[in-house]
C-alpha cells in the first residue's frame, strides 16, 4: 500500500522551517521524511536540473516514508512549496485532505538572510544591492537568486486557503515562532491532532549565519555532482547538517544597509498590507504598522 504525506511544511524560505522540521522530529506520534527538502511537487521553481537536487520519481518519493509505522502525523518539508505556483494543486490532487503548515517572516529580513545564505555557500558573489538589482532589471541568470518573490506572501498564501480551505492550513510566524517556540510547537500538534505536549523540546539554532571555510568548502557546496553524490551516500538529514557545519564556520551576521532596507519596505509594503487584511491580524513588523 503507498503511503503519503499527511500534512506540509511548505515555508517560507529562511522562515523557521528547519527548525520545525527537527523539532518534531522529537515527537514519536510524527513521522518526517529523512531528505527534509525533496521538493517533489515544486516543478516550476524546483526544475528537474536545479542545484537542490529534487526527487522527481514517485517511488523514489514514496521510499522516502517506507519507515512509517503508526504515527499519526506522516509529513516533510519543503520550503519552495509556498511560492510554487502549481504546488498547491498537485499536492490536492494526490492528498486532498493533507494538513499545510506556513511559516512567514518580515519579508524584508527574508530575503537579506536568504542572499546570506547564498553567499555564505558560495553561490552568490554580487553585493546584497547588486544581486536585486539585477533581479528588478530581470538581468538575473542564478538559478539561486530567489531572493524578492518568495517574500510576496499574499497570492501563495490565497492559493493554498482556496484549495484546502482555512481549517485544514495553519500559519505560523516566524518571530512568534522564535519568541515562543514551545506554544508553536504545540499549537501545531494541535493542529495536526496530536494531544501531546513536547515536555522534551531541545529548542537550537539550525541554520544560523556562517561563512565557508575557504575554497575546498566552495567547491563541495556548489557542485552539482558532489551533492548528488552527498545526497546518496548521507540521506540521514542529521548527519548531513553535521558535515555541512564542519565546511562552515559561525560568524556575525552581517548588517544591512538602511537603504536596502528602505527600498525593500516600500517593494513589500502592498503585498504585507493585503496579507494582514486577509489574515485579520496585525503583523509584528515594524514598518508595516
Amino acid at each position: 500500500m503507498e503511503v503519503w504525506p499527511n500534512f506540509f511544511i511548505v515555508g517560507a524560505p529562511k522562515a523557521g522551517t528547519t527548525s520545525l522540521y527537527f523539532y518534531l522530529k522529537q515527537v514519536p506520534e510524527v513521522y518526517l521524511s529523512p531528505v527534509k527538502e525533496p521538493n517533489y511537487f515544486s516543478i516550476r521553481v524546483i526544475p528537474a536540473d536545479h542545484y537542490l537536487l529534487p526527487i522527481r520519481n514517485k517511488s523514489n518519493y514514496l521510499r522516502l516514508f517506507e519507515g512509517v509505522k503508526d504515527e499519526i502525523a506522516i509529513g516533510e518539508a519543503s520550503p519552495s512549496y509556498l511560492e510554487d505556483p502549481e504546488a498547491p494543486k498537485l499536492i490536492h490532487q494526490v492528498v486532498p485532505h493533507a494538513k499545510i503548515i506556513i511559516l512567514l517572516r518580515d519579508p524584508v529580513e527574508r530575503a537579506f538572510s536568504h542572499y546570506l545564505m547564498m553567499v555564505s555557500q558560495g553561490y552568490e558573489k554580487l553585493s546584497f544591492r547588486e544581486a536585486i538589482e539585477q533581479i528588478l532589471s530581470k538581468k538575473s541568470r542564478g538559478e539561486f537568486r530567489h531572493y524578492l518573490t518568495p517574500g510576496q506572501y499574499s497570492e501563495q498564501i490565497k492559493r493554498y486557503i482556496n484549495i484546502f480551505g482555512n481549517e485544514k492550513v495553519k500559519i505560523l510566524i516566524f518571530e512568534e515562532f522564535i519568541r515562543d517556540t514551545q506554544k508553536s510547537i504545540e499549537e501545531v500538534l494541535n493542529f495536526l491532532g496530536i494531544n501531546e505536549k513536547p515536555s522534551s523540546l531541545v529548542e537550537n539554532t539550525y541554520n544560523p549565519f556562517s561563512v565557508s571555510r575557504g575554497w575546498y568548502a566552495d567547491l563541495i557546496m556548489t557542485n552539482t555532482m558532489i551533492r548528488k553524490i552527498g545526497f546518496s551516500l548521507i540521506p540521514n538529514p542529521d548527519l548531513r547538517q553535521k558535515i555541512k557545519g564542519k565546511l562552515l564556520k559561525k560568524a556575525k551576521k552581517p548588517e544591512m544597509f538602511s537603504d536596502d532596507r528602505g527600498f525593500l519596505e516600500k517593494y513589500y509594503m502592498e503585498d504585507a498590507k493585503k496579507l494582514q487584511n486577509s489574515l485579520n491580524r496585525k503583523l509584528p513588523w515594524d514598518w508595516l504598522n
